[in-house]
């Protein structure tokens, strides 16, 4: 009996090209798509432009990808879950000074549940998706590696996946580049290898985020913009609006040095700014942490660290039980509520959720 496997398909290239290979593989492939949020107009009163970011978009070239490939295709609305676990906790945390990273949230606690929910559903024995990372099958079990281009590696947003999802899911893009996905698709008459990846939160597509949060109707005070010498330059509308390090729509001028955000006090409202040098950090206090790697359990360990998906990886020593991260290098606008990502080589470790940082001389 053919191993069967339930990939999650978004209508994208990645998640169609998965699925094509692993069939290929020879695997019983299984398509399921996820609803997770909805636009308040039907896809033909939406604008042009925005059409490709509709969820009934995603799911019409889900279905005429799985048409393409023969296989089953189910959709499993999870509005519900996607707005109680995703969208209330990105907006409690930008109203707590903090600036959240949902996608790493949503893989574990939406996409991965309703995928291996579907996995014991259709009595599967693997969940897949089109991921750039790289499983590795090791004697103590399969590891969590970055992908092969590391351009596209989306390693920094699977670190909350556990040990026991790694066993069951498989990554078939985590030796390709994007461009060798593309022409994968191509080759196979795949009518969606011409669909643009976004770069935006998926519920927050074609949308400003000032008139997205207002949509929402999130409680936003306005405070002071004051200087870290003391100096009050302004005001601003709501600290729902600012993330530590910003320096675009700051709202103040006439300074011959550019000012970053720096910090907030949410008693008082306060915006606090001030030069980069003020930014850097290298000890940070995390929360929640996540550890994909059960043969390594020294404390202290030495590692790679990375607390931006764009960053680069820092010689970092990891203290489980303080629950901090000591960097050998400054690391600039480090924000509460962001990840700190923990490597060794290019295996993922695990990680831990960003509370507060400071700098040790």
């Amino acid at each position: 009996m053919k191993p069967r496997v339930i990939v999650g398909m978004s209508g994208g290239v990645d998640s169609t090209l998965a699925a094509a290979l692993l069939q290929e593989q020879g695997y019983d492939v299984i398509g399921v798509t996820l609803k997770l949020y909805d636009y308040e107009q039907a896809i033909e009163d939406v604008p042009e432009a925005k059409r490709e970011c509709h969820p009934s978009a995603f799911i019409q070239r889900a279905q005429e990808a799985a048409e393409k490939l023969q296989i089953p295709h189910y959709v499993f609305n999870k509005e519900d879950l996607f707005r109680e676990k995703i969208i209330n906790s990105f907006l409690d945390a930008y109203q707590k000074g903090k600036t959240p990273l949902p996608c790493a949230k949503c893989n574990r606690d939406v996409k991965t549940e309703a995928l291996w929910n579907a996995m014991l559903q259709f009595k599967a024995q693997y969940i897949a998706t089109g991921h750039y990372v790289q499983r590795l099958d090791t004697p103590h079990g399969a590891e969590l590696h970055q992908g092969m281009d590391r351009r596209r590696d989306q390693s920094f947003f699977l670190f909350m996946l556990t040990f026991q999802h790694i066993q069951s899911h498989l990554f078939p893009l985590g030796k390709f580049s994007k461009e060798e996905v593309r022409f994968q698709a191509q080759s196979r008459g795949l009518k969606n290898s011409h669909v643009k990846a976004s770069q935006d939160l998926c519920f927050m597509a074609k949308t400003s985020y000032q008139s997205w949060m207002e949509k929402e109707a999130v409680e936003l005070h306005p405070g002071a913009i004051v200087h870290e010498d003391g100096r009050v330059l302004g005001q601003h509308k709501g600290l729902a609006y600012f993330t530590i390090g910003q320096r675009q729509g700051v709202g103040v001028g006439g300074f011959t040095d550019p000012l970053y955000v720096t910090g907030m006090d949410l008693t008082t409202h306060t915006l606090r700014v001030g030069p980069r040098e003020s930014l850097g950090k290298n000890f940070l206090k995390l929360e929640d942490i996540n550890w994909i790697a059960p043969d390594r359990k020294e404390d202290p360990i030495n590692l790679h660290a990375r607390v931006r998906s764009s960053g680069s990886l820092v010689s970092a020593s990891f203290h489980a039980s303080s629950k901090s991260v000591v960097l050998k290098d400054l690391e600039y606008g480090v924000a509460p509520g962001q990840a700190c990502v923990f490597y060794e080589g290019t295996r993922i470790l695990g990680g831990g959720w960003i509370v507060e940082s400071s700098k040790l001389d």
